[in-house]
């Protein structure tokens, strides 16, 4: 998968937004506009209207920056230096945001005024790469850039604003009211997109959870993923009630169990359990036949 079809994606920005909206979004006009905000560490209300523009997008659509009374003295007292960025931007979007009171409106402004790092943060996009949640809206939106500025420089896209207008794009063509099925070909055989998504959706469940943890959780969503898990877990389990001096590592587990029976270390019961629990077992591993949920269930329950 060599990635064009985000340059596709990319190259589509103008054209998608017309169909959608009626307008082709103009963003490197609003580029040229607010370019001189970068080395001007004041900023002012009135220079907010850049952003707003309604010849190059429909701004006024979807957000609205604060009064104009709330806002301007807040911009006195601060300075902001976008010619840093993305050093220290930490500091500056917490500043921004205690300003604006909307990641949603810090996200714009720093799209705009420094695109090669900043993307807006939106729905859709979000939507696309699973962005992994924050204790803040600052942190989930640097998480967020943090996503763009990989699929950016793996797929040799020249800013990290148009990897964000390539995602949207995506975005459209995957659930849009023109889908665009060679898109979603790409799109689901992209392994560089499905190991980032992996890592945003799952990792804080991963690691905060055991193996038996996590079949417990994904009994009721996927019961063949939580039996494979199960099925580990209860392994590990069986394997760890051999006494350290004995050697059955190379021992299938039905044997192990069996041993186990005969040195006494379980009972007539639990072996009988257990034997059960291999066969689900095997059948979440093997798949032939598939278990079913409520043995998968039974598997799961051993680790209560």
């Amino acid at each position: 998968m060599n990635g064009n079809y985000l340059h596709d994606c990319f190259e589509a920005f103008k054209e998608v937004t017309r169909e959608k909206y009626g307008t082709a979004y103009d963003y490197a006009a609003i580029e040229s506009d607010v370019a001189k905000l970068r080395n001007r560490r004041p900023l002012t209300y009135d220079d907010l209207r850049y952003f707003e523009s309604p010849r190059n997008w429909e701004f006024s659509t979807w957000w609205a920056f604060p009064p104009e009374h709330l806002v301007t003295p807040e911009l006195k007292r601060r300075e902001f230096n976008f010619w840093r960025l993305p050093k220290q931007e930490q500091s500056l979007i917490k500043s921004l945001l205690d300003v604006f009171k909307s990641i949603e409106i810090v996200s714009i402004i720093l799209r705009f005024v420094r695109p090669e790092h900043y993307g807006i943060i939106s729905p859709p996009v979000e939507r696309i790469l699973g962005v992994r949640r924050g204790s803040n809206a600052a942190e989930t939106y640097l998480n967020y850039i943090g996503d763009l500025r990989k699929i950016a420089e793996h797929y040799h896209l020249v800013r990290v604003a148009d990897a964000d207008m390539a995602l949207w794009v995506l975005h459209e063509r995957l659930f849009g009211s023109k889908q665009d099925q060679a898109t979603r070909e790409d799109y689901s055989n992209d392994p560089f997109i499905r190991e980032l998504r992996a890592a945003n959706l799952m990792r804080d469940l991963i690691e905060d959870s055991t193996y038996a943890q996590l079949a417990r959780a994904l009994l009721r969503t996927n019961c063949e993923l939580a039996g494979l898990l199960g099925g580990i877990a209860f392994e590990q389990m069986v394997r760890g009630r051999v006494p350290r001096s004995k050697d059955w590592d190379d021992n299938d587990l039905k044997s192990v169990i069996d041993e186990l029976y005969t040195e006494k270390i379980i009972d007539s019961l639990t072996h009988g359990r257990w034997q059960r629990a291999r066969r689900t077992r095997n059948k979440a591993v093997h798949m032939n036949p598939r278990p079913s949920p409520a043995e998968v269930e039974q598997l799961i329950r051993l680790f209560d």
